[in-house]
């Protein structure tokens, strides 16, 4: 009955989706004068006006608890994020895009800053300016991993606010976390000004463990940053900071349907996370040039009970190095410099031409230990009883036995990237209308070393081989992989003379890179045993199967053509405002990357699926009168395969699993003024997020149906002090966040129950 009314509230909130808004916010934080974007290739996201765009400004996200980007599903339409796993997991949905593992299709940009690994991506938000993601192919400008659009976050930066804020806050579940701030500026010869940030948070989890009675997923987290903000009258711009994030927790909390997490090994993630990021713009005559370096390192260490039972079968262990150093320059017109008067055309429209150009260089290097600790059960299960069956095809009463009660299958990688790119973007004013071209090449190198080896002892009963053999198995190799990708956009924009509405047509084209399939090892390396076991026999397996490691080893990009066209307007009368928007698009994906499992074996690899359509419209709404704020988002996504054959099942026609058919977003919130020299305001907030269906596996078996989470808030702001009392789920929907098969067993993760706490903030 609760989840029905839900559903009831979130439909009659419908028709507010006429109306968006991607940049209202009536609180005291955007009272601060406009974030200057120093990354001359975000002010020019911003200045184009052909991608669907939502923006979430500070007080919302502190307010409504949204302490990760995972918390921005539903905000933004046909964006789901599922918070399933660890903080490694980092998976994101959009438009019919996304997949488990590797590559992400949102890039995500943090003071200018493109961040390299999504391992990196969930990471607590404090002391946010804003978010701002962009719907659809970003390529032109951003290149890879940009397919389903690019998020940019804006730290307050301290020329926009200046004094010290404090937050301790705590909830169920032992939820605590601690949040310090100072912000500073200085005005000398040149305005500059330093800011300096740090948070804890702890949580004892949601799960318990029955096998051993512990929680599953408890976590630790800390983080710190320093950033330092410059510019001056002559038109110098800069922007450096340094960033460090600490993770330690459990997770994976996966279980059987209808039991709860049962199992015997330890699941748990661990990272470091250092960024460095600077940002710079000055003028050269008439034009202004910028650039970008950064530095990234990261460290992370994962440890997986990998068949998630109570049993002794198998653990994974991956651990990764990785530095990545990126440059990029760009070069613009200066709009502020005196230029001649404009040209007109026949009909007296001026025309105004603005561009960037641009050139960007990384380069990236990882290097990652994925050892795979077979035990007793899946010794027996696994291996023995494969290499039984095919013993017996030439020896009906042999049984192969193995010295070890567990041995280790040892897997090492060492991956290189080179990225070279030149772009160029052109914006063409004429009149009320914008015409928007550009180009990107990109080329790519990756360079792939690996060397999986283990050693097992075996013996053969009723047959001459009595005592045990050592079998030694090696496979080493260096793969080099060359990509070029042409990634053009162009797009028409009308804007009202009024600047009350507009409407665009936008065709671009995006990609996904392609990778290595380096879970895939243990599963090639046991294939090599047994057939190494079995030519040290003189047989072979029946099937006289083995993996060929370079038709299974790498996969390649995914890319997408996208076509869009979108309306929104903006209307203000007598204390009213209302804003709103809508799009449609068609999506052409072709070599969609999906994660599979392997016809047997342990582990999972990334294939390329043909080729799917994606078909959706999203629409956004606010309206604000007086206190009282009315918001949603909704997304709608038919995405389906046009043509996916494995050789032994065929697809095509059906859904892509993961992706929500829906995404919903509501809110309604009232603020109470208060003329008082102390009390300030209390603003009362519901909101929900809603999801569905969402079918697991490529068969469409397995589905998720549509629910519901309700969320509240309570804030009552005094001068220097804010209390605010919040709670999640509130009533208690059950629900799955993530289903998939492994070992001929299926396993889920449930969403989160009810959570909830208090929260109280200083600010001087």
């Amino acid at each position: 009955m609760t989840r029905r009314c839900l559903h009831i509230i979130s439909l009659l909130m419908l028709p507010l989706l006429l109306f968006a808004n991607s940049n209202h916010e009536p609180d005291l934080q955007d009272t601060l004068q406009e974030v200057t974007v120093v990354n001359q290739r975000l002010a020019a996201i911003q200045q184009s006006q052909s991608s669907a765009v939502s923006e979430v400004f500070m007080r919302q996200l502190e307010q409504e608890q949204r302490i990760s980007y995972k918390d921005l599903s539903g905000l933004v339409p046909n964006l789901y994020i599922p918070d399933y796993g660890s903080r490694m997991t980092s998976t994101i949905y959009i438009r019919g895009l996304g997949a488990r593992i590797d590559n992400p299709v949102l890039g995500l940009y943090i003071d200018g800053v493109g961040i390299a690994n999504k391992n990196s991506y969930d990471f607590d938000l404090f002391d946010i300016r804003s978010v701002r993601i962009a719907r659809g192919p970003q390529g032109t400008l951003f290149g890879r991993n940009t397919i389903g659009g690019i998020m940019t976050i804006q730290t307050l930066s301290p020329l926009d606010w200046q004094g010290f804020r404090a937050t301790v806050g705590y909830g169920n579940r032992n939820n605590a976390e601690a949040k310090l701030s100072m912000y500073q500026r200085f005005n000398r010869k040149a305005e500059w000004g330093i800011a300096a940030a740090a948070y804890y948070r702890h949580s004892d989890g949601f799960f318990t463990n029955q096998y051993d009675g512990k929680p599953v997923d408890p976590s630790h987290e800390a983080g710190a940053r320093i950033r330092v903000d410059g510019r001056n009258a002559r038109g110098y711009r800069n922007s450096t900071f340094l960033s460090y994030n600490y993770v330690s927790q459990g997770g994976f909390p996966y279980h059987l349907p209808d039991l709860p997490v049962n199992r015997n090994d330890t699941c748990a993630y661990l990272r470091h996370n250092l960024v460095f990021g600077s940002s710079y713009t000055f003028p050269i005559g008439n034009y202004i040039l910028s650039g970008t370096t950064s530095y990234q390192f990261l460290k992370d260490d994962m440890h997986m009970d990998q068949d998630y039972l109570p049993l002794s079968y198998f653990t994974l262990r991956q651990a990764q190095q990785e530095h990545y150093v990126s440059q990029e320059l760009t070069l613009r017109p200066d709009k502020t410099q005196p230029r001649q008067p404009s040209n007109t055309t026949k009909t007296g429209s001026s025309v105004a031409w603005d561009w960037l150009t641009g050139i960007q260089l990384s380069y990236k290097h990882q290097s990652m230990l994925a050892p795979v600790h077979f035990f007793q059960t899946g010794i027996d299960s696994l291996i023995l009883k494969n290499a039984n069956s095919g013993i017996r095809t030439a020896f009906p009463d042999a049984e192969m036995l193995l010295e070890e009660d567990n041995f280790v299958i040892g897997s090492s990688f060492t991956t290189q990237w080179l990225d070279l790119a030149a772009y160029h973007t052109s914006y063409l004013n004429i009149g009320n209308w914008q015409i928007e071209a550009g180009l990107r090449l990109d080329f790519e190198y990756q360079q792939f070393r690996y060397l999986s080896d283990g050693t097992l002892h075996y013996m053969v009963n009723n047959t001459a081989i009595t005592d045990f053999r050592e079998i030694y198995s090696l496979v080493q190799g260096n793969l080099r992989l060359p990509y070029f990708e042409a990634l053009p956009k162009i797009a028409a924009t009308y804007i009202s003379p009024q600047h009350t509405w507009k409407a665009y047509l936008s065709i671009a084209e995006g990609y996904k890179a392609g990778g290595f399939n380096t879970q895939l090892f243990s599963d090639i390396l046991q294939n090599r045993m047994m057939n190494d076991i079995m030519r040290d026999m003189g047989v072979s397996f029946a099937d006289g199967s083995e993996y060929s490691v370079d038709s299974v080893i790498t996969y390649k990009p995914e890319r997408c053509l996208n076509f869009e066209a979108g309306i929104s307007g903006d209307y203000r009368h007598d204390g009213l405002h209302l804003t709103g928007s809508a799009t449609v698009y068609e999506l052409e994906v072709f070599n969609q990357q999906l994660t599979t499992f392997p016809k047997r074996g342990t582990g999972r690899l990334m294939t390329n699926a043909g080729r799917s359509r994606s078909l959706g419209a999203e629409l956004t709404g606010t309206l604000s009168y007086k206190g009282f704020t009315l918001s949603s988002s909704y997304g709608y996504t038919y995405a389906r395969f046009v043509n996916y054959n494995t050789g032994r099942q065929d697809f095509s026609g059906n859904r892509v699993p993961y992706m929500p058919v829906n995404t919903l977003a509501a809110s309604a919130e009232y603020r109470f003024q208060f003329d008082h020299r102390f009390f300030r305001s209390l603003t009362i907030n519901v909101n929900t997020n809603a999801y569905g269906r969402i079918y697991w596996d490529e068969g469409n078996q397995y589905v998720q149906p549509f629910y519901a989470l309700l969320n509240a808030n309570i804030v009552l702001q005094m001068k220097y002090l804010t209390l605010e009392l919040w709670g999640k789920n509130l009533t208690q929907t059950r629900y799955d966040v993530f289903r998939f098969v492994s070992m001929g067993n299926t396993f889920l993760q449930s969403g989160r129950p009810l959570t909830f706490g208090g929260k109280l903030r200083i600010e001087i």
